[in-house]
């Protein structure tokens, strides 16, 4: 069975909607990781301050189909809510002894 890692990077409280979407194409459960960005850091912020842009890391492991029905799902239903959102793909090796 061929295992892939799908990792989705969201601005922080968008990760619902991509876990949602993983529950809808079949994933079994998802992990989320918070996460700060790095900009330019002579960039000002607003009245002069510094703004660092908080981040969540969606980490869903699922078969081939089910990582491209939730690509699917994330680019029809979510992509006027997902700005700014980057997705990876990973394939995950020597996982076979432990996946049933």
């Amino acid at each position: 069975m061929k295992l892939l890692m799908s990792v989705v990077i969201v601005p922080f409280g968008e990760a619902k909607y991509v876990v949602a979407a993983a529950n809808d194409a079949g994933a079994k459960g998802a992990t989320i990781l918070h996460a700060r960005g790095m900009e330019n850091p002579k960039k000002e912020g607003l009245f002069h301050l510094h703004i660092e842009p908080e981040q969540e890391i969606v980490l869903i492991v699922a078969t081939k189909e089910v990582t491209s029905a939730l690509g699917e799902k994330i680019t029809k239903q979510y992509r006027k809510t997902l700005r700014n959102a980057a997705v990876y793909v990973l394939p995950v090796n020597g996982m076979e002894d432990y996946v049933g």
